[in-house]
């Protein structure tokens, strides 16, 4: 992601997150469709921890993705590739979700040989890449939604005063009486 904006890079960085615990969610679904078995290998493997990191996840997901579009809107910076993205995403999702299965049954004592003799790996990479490839159409549709927007609407944003409100306190007036006077134009008038 070398030559890329700051803001591209944290929203690529939240869509991945976002698409780590989904294509996590999905792959231990399609491994164990039986909701009661799929809950006791959750259970069993470490995960009790993963209804709070899909809520982070997809919380720093939107927010990464009102960045991106606002920096689009605003800075007009330059799109990502498609496949570059999607490269991207795929990477980091799976390497992650390898190193999160390996920890969570490091951490839980659950032994790693479902790992290696198992499905839930190949499921899981499969998912990971497929997740990656709709994370990567979203933020191509951010991309569009920014340059659509910036093509039908302008904002304008008026400069700031560089007024210095100051507040004085007389020390022969009771602490209910303050003077306050604004050296801007454009403050509100003085009180006594």
């Amino acid at each position: 992601m070398r030559g890329t904006h700051p803001r591209r890079t944290v929203a690529t960085v939240g869509v991945a997150g976002a698409g780590l615990v989904l294509g996590h969610w999905v792959a231990y679904a399609l491994r164990t469709p039986h909701a009661h078995a799929r809950e006791e290998l959750l259970h069993a493997t470490g995960h009790g921890y993963l209804p709070y990191a899909t809520q982070v996840a997809l919380l720093a997901c939107v927010i990464a993705l009102v960045a991106l579009f606002l920096a689009r809107f605003s800075h007009r910076e330059g799109r990502g590739s498609f496949g570059a993205d999607a490269a991207v995403l795929a990477a980091v999702q799976s390497i992650t979700f390898v190193a999160m299965e390996v920890g969570e049954r490091l951490a839980s004592g659950a032994p790693l040989h479902d790992l290696t003799h198992g499905s839930l790996l190949t499921i899981g990479l499969a998912v990971q890449v497929s997740v990656a490839i709709a994370g990567a159409g979203v933020l191509r549709l951010t991309d569009r939604a920014a340059e659509a927007a910036e093509a039908h609407v302008e904002i304008t944003f008026p400069p700031v005063p560089r007024s210095v409100a100051t507040v004085a306190v007389a020390p022969s007036v009771a602490p209910q009486r303050l003077a306050v006077r604004a050296t801007a134009s454009r403050a509100p008038p003085s009180l006594p």
